[in-house]
C-alpha cells in the first residue's frame, strides 16, 4: 500500500492534470474513495481530491462500529457526511449547510455516492430562527462563516440564508440512542455548542469533532460547557497552536 503522503502527491498531480488538461464534466474519484462533482474553482474541493485534511477523521468515522446517527453541521461538499453514509453502522447522516451553491454540490456528492441514508437541511445554526447573513469567500466554501469579518478579509459577498435554533434542530434530528457530531463552522462554534446542549437528543452525543480557531473562539469556555454536560475528555488534533481540531468525548 501507498503511504497517504506519497498518495497525496500523486493526487497533487491528478488535480493538476485534471484542472488545466482533461478539464473534465463528470464525477472523480477523491484520494477517500469517494466520487467528487467537479468544482476546480472551489479549494475545497481541491482538498477533498487530493487528501488535505489528513485521515484522522475519515478513519475514525469508518471506524465507527456501533449503531450511530451522523450529524455533520457545516457540512460543505459532503466529504464526511458521504464517508459516514458509506459506513453501515451509521444509521442516518443529517447534514446541515446553509449555502444554497454548496448545498447543490453536496447533494449531488451524496448522490455520486449512492448514499441514502443523509438528509440534507439547506439551514444555518444560531441562536434564535429567522435569516442572517452567511458571507461568501469567493472560491473557497470551506471559509463561508456567520462571523463579523475584518475590512481586509477577502470575502467578496453574502448570501442570506434561514437560520434554526434548538426548537427546530430537536424536531430534524432523529430519536437515537447514540450520536456523532461533526461541527466546522469558522468561528460560530460557541453559538452552535450553545445549542446543541439545549436539546433533548443531546445526552446521547458520544462525541464531537469540532474545528478550533483561538481567533475566532475561547476554547476554555466550550470545553466548560461541555464538561458541565458530560464531556471529560478533549483530545486536540493537529500541531497548529492556534488552529486545530478538537475530538471531545463524553465521560464513560
Amino acid at each position: 500500500m501507498i503511504p497517504f503522503y506519497f498518495l497525496k502527491k500523486l493526487y497533487k498531480l491528478k488535480f493538476i492534470t485534471y484542472k488545466y488538461l482533461i478539464k473534465p464534466k463528470k464525477a472523480i474519484k477523491s484520494i477517500y474513495g469517494i466520487y467528487l462533482t467537479p468544482a476546480f474553482t472551489d479549494v475545497t474541493f481541491k482538498y477533498y481530491l487530493k487528501g488535505t485534511y489528513g485521515l484522522f477523521l475519515s478513519n475514525l468515522i469508518a471506524n465507527i462500529d456501533r449503531d450511530t446517527i451522523f450529524v455533520d453541521i457545516g457540512a460543505n461538499q459532503g466529504l464526511y457526511s458521504v464517508l459516514a453514509g458509506k459506513n453501515k453502522n451509521i444509521k442516518q447522516v443529517v447534514s446541515f449547510e446553509p449555502s444554497a451553491k454548496t448545498a447543490k454540490l453536496l447533494r449531488s456528492n451524496i448522490k455520486l455516492n449512492k448514499v441514502n441514508n443523509c438528509t440534507v437541511i439547506e439551514k444555518g445554526i444560531s441562536n434564535e430562527a429567522g435569516v442572517l447573513h452567511l458571507n461568501i469567500s469567493e472560491g473557497h466554501s470551506g471559509k463561508n462563516t456567520f462571523r463579523q469579518l475584518k475590512n481586509n478579509d477577502d470575502s467578496t459577498q453574502s448570501e442570506t440564508v434561514e437560520i434554526i435554533s434548538h426548537k427546530e434542530i430537536d424536531k430534524l434530528i432523529p430519536d437515537h440512542r447514540r450520536y456523532f457530531v461533526k461541527i466546522d463552522v469558522e468561528g460560530h462554534e460557541e453559538i452552535v455548542i450553545n445549542e446543541l446542549v439545549k436539546c433533548s437528543f443531546f445526552k446521547n452525543v458520544m462525541q464531537i469533532f469540532c474545528e478550533i480557531d483561538a481567533e475566532w473562539v475561547d476554547v476554555n469556555v466550550i470545553k466548560e460547557t461541555l464538561s458541565v454536560n458530560g464531556f471529560s475528555n478533549f483530545e486536540k488534533i493537529g500541531n497548529n497552536k492556534t488552529h486545530y481540531d478538537l475530538l471531545i468525548s463524553r465521560t464513560s
